[in-house]
């Protein structure tokens, strides 16, 4: 079974870690979000220019 870490990351070419959680209901809650945002943010592969985060999903 895979695992995934997910990451709220700074929009820039560092994306640096802002949030770290193990599943996308944990990052939301920390973010204060819907998860559905989670999911379309991911989905729709956006930047995260506009909301100073980017959505990322890492296997471990």
């Amino acid at each position: 079974m895979k695992k995934y870490l997910w990451l709220a990351v700074t929009p820039d070419e560092y994306e640096l870690p802002m949030v770290v959680e193990d599943s996308s209901y944990k990052l939301a809650k920390a973010l204060g979000i819907h998860q559905g945002s989670i999911a379309k943010a991911m989905v729709k592969g956006y930047s995260g220019r506009n909301k100073g985060r980017k959505i990322v999903k890492v296997e471990i």
